[in-house]
C-alpha cells in the first residue's frame, strides 16, 4: 500500500491563498459599510481605483472606492489600512523588516522574510524601513515640543545609578570620507533583582545619539522628569573616566539637579585592564600590591609601587608611558575607592560594558560603515527593541496626537486660541493646563 506523504508546503500556499481572498472580503465589505457615513459628511463616490501593497502576508492587488466633497478626495479603505499616497509597503510589514535589521545584516533581513514570510524583498527596502524608523524617531521629539505628554508619578528611590561611556563606529560622510565617530551612551536605572535567575536592572533607561551634547541634555532631562530628588538621593556615577565621562561631568549633573551625596567610580574593569597591562613587563609581585592598594585603598602603597615601578624603568619611551600611567592613578585614585568602603552594594555598579554589546554586536566587526544619521537610528533602533518598545514607536497613539497638530501646524504654547476654531470638537483631552487638544482621531491616519 503507497502512503502519500503530506504536502506541508502546498498547504500553507493553499492557507495563504483563502487569506488573501479573506482580506479582499474584508476590504469589499468595509467599503460598503463606510459608504453611508461617507454621504452623511457631504462626500460622493466617484469610482474604484487598484492598487498594490506588501503585506506580511503577501503581495495584495485591491480594489477601492474614491470619494470626494468640494476639492478634497479619500480614500476610506486606504486610511483604514493606515496606507499613505504611493506607499508599497504596510506599516506592520515595515516595523517587522525594522526589528529584523536591529539584529542582522539588510541582505539577511531579506533571506529571513523569504523564508519566514515568502516574500521577496530588496535590501533598499529594509534601508527604507530603517529610515522610517529614524523620521518616527524625529518625529516623536518633535511631538514632545507639540504637547507636554502625562509623565507618571515620580520615581522614589534612595539611589540613582548613571554610567556613560562611548562606542567608536565606523562612519562615511557625503564625500565618502570614512571617520570613527563616537556614539555617546549614557544609562539610569535604580538598582537590581534576580528573576528567574536572571540579574535586572530596575527603572532601566538608555539614551544614545551621535551629539555627545544632544545624549547629556537629554540625560539631565530624564533624571529631571522621572526622579523625584531629596536630600537623602544618592546619585552614584560610573565610567572609565575618558572625556565626556569624567567626574567633572557627573558633578555637573548633581549640581544641576541639586542631590547632596555623588559617588563616582572608576569602571572596576577599566582600571583592572590598565593594570594588567601596564605591569605585563614587571614582575608580579608589582602587580598584585597595585591591585591591593586598590582594594584597600591604600594611596601610601600605591605611590611605594609606583615608585619602585620608576626606579626598574631603563629609556625615555619607558619612562614617559610610566609617567602617564601614574597620573592618570593618582589623579583618580579618589574614584578607584570600593563600593564596599564607601558604604555601598557592588550591585548594579559597572554593568555598561554588557550594555554596549547590544550596540557593538550589531554595528561594529563586521566592516560595516554607517552614515552619521543611520548611525544613529540603528542605535536608538537596537535600545528600543530590546526593551521591546519599537511597538509602541511605529503603532502609539501619539502618532495620531502627532499628525492633528502635524497638520494643524500649530506651534510650541498655549493652544487655547486654536483650540475655539476647532473642527473636531468631539474629544478633548487635557495634557496639561493650558494645553488643549480637541479632535476626532478618525480624522487623522498614520
Amino acid at each position: 500500500m503507497v502512503v502519500l506523504r503530506f504536502d506541508e508546503r502546498g498547504f500553507v500556499e493553499e492557507r495563504d491563498d483563502y487569506g488573501k481572498q479573506l482580506f479582499l472580503k474584508k476590504i469589499a465589505d468595509y467599503d460598503k459599510q463606510i459608504a453611508p457615513t461617507m454621504r452623511a459628511n457631504g462626500y460622493k463616490r466617484v469610482d474604484s481605483s487598484e492598487r498594490t501593497v506588501l503585506f506580511t502576508f503577501g503581495e495584495i492587488t485591491f480594489s477601492r472606492n474614491r470619494w470626494r466633497r468640494g476639492d478634497e478626495t479619500r480614500y476610506p479603505v486606504d486610511d483604514w489600512l493606515g496606507l499613505k499616497k504611493h506607499q508599497r509597503y504596510s506599516l506592520e510589514l515595515m516595523y517587522h523588516l525594522a526589528r529584523y535589521a536591529s539584529e542582522m545584516s539588510y541582505r539577511q533581513v531579506c533571506r529571513m522574510i523569504k523564508l519566514s514570510y515568502r516574500l521577496d524583498i530588496t535590501k533598499d527596502t529594509v534601508l527604507k524601513a530603517v529610515k522610517l524608523t529614524g523620521q518616527l524617531f524625529s518625529e516623536k521629539t518633535h511631538y514632545r515640543y507639540f504637547v507636554e505628554e502625562h509623565v507618571p508619578e515620580k520615581i522614589k528611590t534612595p539611589i540613582i545609578y548613571v554610567e556613560g561611556d562611548g562606542v567608536l563606529v565606523k562612519t562615511t560622510s557625503k564625500n565618502n570620507e570614512k571617520h570613527n565617530t563616537d556614539l555617546a551612551h549614557f544609562l539610569i536605572h535604580t538598582g537590581t533583582k534576580k528573576v528567574h535567575g536572571r540579574t535586572v536592572l530596575l527603572n532601566k533607561h538608555e539614551i544614545i545619539h551621535t551629539d555627545y551634547e544632544v545624549a547629556r541634555d537629554e540625560l539631565l532631562d530624564y533624571l529631571y522628569n522621572h526622579f523625584e530628588i531629596t536630600d537623602q538621593t544618592i546619585l552614584v556615577t560610573n565610567s572609565d573616566n575618558g572625556k565626556g565621562y569624567t567626574r567633572r561631568v557627573f558633578q555637573n549633573i548633581q549640581k544641576a539637579l541639586n542631590i547632596k551625596r555623588h559617588e563616582h567610580f572608576w569602571d572596576v574593569y577599566h582600571v583592572k585592564e590598565k593594570i594588567t597591562s601596564f605591569f605585563k613587563s614587571y614582575p608580579k609581585t608589582l602587580k598584585d600590591l597595585m591591585f591591593k592598594a586598590i582594594q584597600t585603598h591604600n594611596r601610601k602603597l600605591l605611590k611605594t609601587v609606583l615608585d619602585t615601578v620608576e626606579s626598574l624603568v631603563t629609556d625615555d619611551e619607558e619612562y614617559l608611558v610610566f609617567q602617564n600611567f601614574r597620573k592618570k592613578f593618582l589623579n583618580n585614585f579618589k574614584d578607584t575607592k570600593p563600593a564596599k568602603l564607601r558604604g555601598l552594594s557592588y550591585k548594579g555598579i559597572g554593568i555598561m560594558e554588557s550594555q554596549h554589546r547590544q550596540v557593538t554586536y550589531r554595528m561594529k566587526h563586521r566592516g560595516m560603515y554607517w552614515s552619521i544619521k543611520g548611525a544613529c537610528t540603528m542605535a536608538k533602533l537596537i535600545l528600543l527593541e530590546r526593551i521591546d518598545q519599537l511597538e509602541e514607536l511605529f503603532f502609539g497613539s501619539w502618532r495620531k496626537d502627532y499628525q492633528y497638530y502635524h497638520t494643524k501646524r500649530l506651534g510650541v504654547g498655549s493652544l487655547g486660541d486654536n483650540a475655539i476654531n476647532d473642527p473636531f470638537p468631539s474629544q478633548k483631552i487635557l495634557k496639561q493646563v493650558g494645553k488643549y487638544i480637541g479632535y476626532d482621531r478618525q480624522q487623522y491616519k498614520y
